[in-house]
Protein backbone atom coordinates (compact mmCIF):
# COMPACT_ATOMS: atom_id res chain seq x y z
CA UNK A 1 0.00 0.00 0.00
CA UNK A 2 1.67 3.03 -0.82
CA UNK A 3 0.68 6.44 1.45
CA UNK A 4 -0.05 9.89 -0.06
CA UNK A 5 1.82 12.84 1.58
CA UNK A 6 0.14 14.48 4.62
CA UNK A 7 2.10 15.10 6.94
CA UNK A 8 3.64 18.40 6.84
CA UNK A 9 7.75 18.63 6.91
CA UNK A 10 7.33 21.83 9.28
CA UNK A 11 4.99 19.48 11.71
CA UNK A 12 7.67 16.08 12.04
CA UNK A 13 10.41 19.25 12.42
CA UNK A 14 8.42 20.68 15.56
CA UNK A 15 7.63 17.27 17.37
CA UNK A 16 11.31 15.60 16.40
CA UNK A 17 12.24 18.95 18.30
CA UNK A 18 10.10 18.71 20.92
CA UNK A 19 10.98 14.95 21.45
CA UNK A 20 14.84 15.49 21.38
CA UNK A 21 14.16 18.55 23.97
CA UNK A 22 11.71 16.64 26.35
CA UNK A 23 14.37 16.21 28.91
CA UNK A 24 15.02 19.59 29.44
CA UNK A 25 11.18 20.59 28.82
CA UNK A 26 10.81 18.61 32.13
CA UNK A 27 12.39 21.07 34.48
CA UNK A 28 11.22 24.17 32.46
CA UNK A 29 7.67 25.86 33.02
CA UNK A 30 5.05 23.80 30.89
CA UNK A 31 4.78 24.77 26.87
CA UNK A 32 1.37 24.16 25.60
CA UNK A 33 2.58 24.57 21.98
CA UNK A 34 4.57 21.28 21.97
CA UNK A 35 1.64 19.35 22.99
CA UNK A 36 -0.74 20.61 20.58
CA UNK A 37 2.01 19.56 17.75
CA UNK A 38 2.05 16.27 19.32
CA UNK A 39 -1.30 15.92 19.39
CA UNK A 40 -1.42 17.99 15.87
CA UNK A 41 0.40 14.91 14.61
CA UNK A 42 -1.16 12.50 16.50
CA UNK A 43 -4.62 12.87 15.11
CA UNK A 44 -3.11 13.20 11.89
CA UNK A 45 -1.21 9.30 12.38
CA UNK A 46 -4.80 8.07 13.91
CA UNK A 47 -6.52 9.30 10.59
CA UNK A 48 -4.28 7.83 8.26
CA UNK A 49 -4.74 4.26 10.78
CA UNK A 50 -8.71 3.87 10.55
CA UNK A 51 -8.23 4.62 6.67
CA UNK A 52 -5.94 1.16 6.23
CA UNK A 53 -2.51 2.98 6.38
CA UNK A 54 0.03 1.31 8.99
CA UNK A 55 3.48 2.51 10.21
CA UNK A 56 5.54 1.18 7.71
CA UNK A 57 3.09 2.52 4.68
CA UNK A 58 2.93 6.51 6.34
CA UNK A 59 6.69 6.65 6.32
CA UNK A 60 7.04 4.93 2.94
CA UNK A 61 4.84 8.29 2.36
CA UNK A 62 6.78 10.29 3.94
CA UNK A 63 10.57 9.32 2.98
CA UNK A 64 10.72 13.08 1.75
CA UNK A 65 10.71 14.13 5.09
CA UNK A 66 12.88 11.20 6.50
CA UNK A 67 10.24 10.30 8.90
CA UNK A 68 10.65 6.56 9.83
CA UNK A 69 8.53 3.85 11.56
CA UNK A 70 10.95 4.68 14.73
CA UNK A 71 9.98 8.55 14.38
CA UNK A 72 6.52 7.50 14.57
CA UNK A 73 6.59 4.79 17.41
CA UNK A 74 8.40 7.32 19.50
CA UNK A 75 6.87 10.62 18.71
CA UNK A 76 3.14 8.96 19.35
CA UNK A 77 3.94 5.83 20.53
CA UNK A 78 3.55 1.68 19.15
CA UNK A 79 1.21 1.47 16.49
CA UNK A 80 -0.54 -1.28 18.42
CA UNK A 81 -1.17 0.55 21.06
CA UNK A 82 -2.38 3.62 18.50
CA UNK A 83 -4.92 1.32 17.25
CA UNK A 84 -6.17 -0.41 20.66
CA UNK A 85 -6.75 3.42 21.47
CA UNK A 86 -8.42 4.12 17.95
CA UNK A 87 -10.79 0.88 18.77
CA UNK A 88 -11.92 1.32 22.44
CA UNK A 89 -12.93 4.96 21.37
CA UNK A 90 -15.17 3.53 18.90
CA UNK A 91 -17.02 1.18 20.91
CA UNK A 92 -18.22 4.52 23.12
Amino acid sequence: MKSSSFITEELLRRCRKEKANQLQRSRQSFDPASLHDRKELSLLVEQALREGETYTSIARGHTHLGLTENDLNELIGPEDVVRMRIERFQQC
